[in-house]
């Protein structure tokens, strides 16, 4: 029994809380004022042992909108698709929009909220893009201008322990169109017809899920115990 109320303490003092990381992005930065639905505000983003959650805030009541297609762009540094002339793909997406980085990109989502939502989510497989997945973003939060996506960390070739660069991206319906919004720069981007390019500035690590880190320390806690 004592050794039971001592295993529930530890649980309770060294569970660790699972912080979000934080990432701003100015408002009104886009090239036409109409469209606050691709507006990005910010994003936070964690992790358990199986997936990443990604939250963006986007200047609109999406719920009244109820359209918008929102891109996830994802550098781990093991080489992806490039983009530009020496490159093997024009805008480092299988979508076609024309969003461009100066890095290999080994992720991407894309994602849609009209009718509900959905996303397809790729890798890069060296030489093409490979669909891993697919969902339906959260848009419970839409009314506050939210999306969540949970996405998980095969289906992005990501493992606990990997740091990696991003970018979220807000663009048109259509094949060719640029990113109206990036998440990672408050450059208002050239407009429809014009090439975008993310800096890809944002990083994140994927950390060791918080049950995980308790087991470890209470496995130590009943061994010490026991050779006691």
């Amino acid at each position: 029994m004592k050794s039971l109320i001592i295993a529930t303490t530890v649980v309770a003092v060294l569970a660790p809380s699972v912080l979000a990381d934080f990432y701003e992005d100015a408002s009104g930065d886009i090239f036409d004022s109409g469209l606050s639905n691709l507006d990005f505000l910010g994003a936070e983003i964690t992790n358990d042992g199986d997936s990443l959650f990604i939250v963006a805030s986007l200047n609109a009541d999406l719920s009244a909108i109820n359209w918008g297609k929102y891109l996830i762009f994802i550098d781990s540094g093991d080489g992806g698709a490039m983009s530009g002339p020496e490159g093997n793909d024009p805008f480092n997406n299988p979508w076609g929009r024309r969003v461009s980085a100066d890095v290999g990109i080994n992720a991407f989502v894309g994602s849609w909220i009209d009718g509900g939502g959905g996303a397809l989510g790729y890798l890069w497989n060296g030489g093409g893009w490979d669909e891993t997945s697919s969902g339906t973003p959260d848009l419970s939060q839409a009314e506050m201008g939210q999306i969540t996506w949970t996405l998980s960390l095969d289906s992005l070739g990501l493992s606990i322990g990997d740091t990696f660069n991003f970018d979220l991206a807000s663009t048109g319906g259509g094949d060719g169109d640029p990113a109206i919004d990036l998440l990672s720069t408050d450059v208002v981007q050239a407009g429809w017809g014009n090439n975008s390019t993310s800096p890809m500035a944002f990083s994140y690590t994927v950390v060791p899920a918080p049950g995980v880190l308790v087991l470890a320390g209470l496995a130590g806690l009943t061994t010490r115990r026991r050779r006691g």
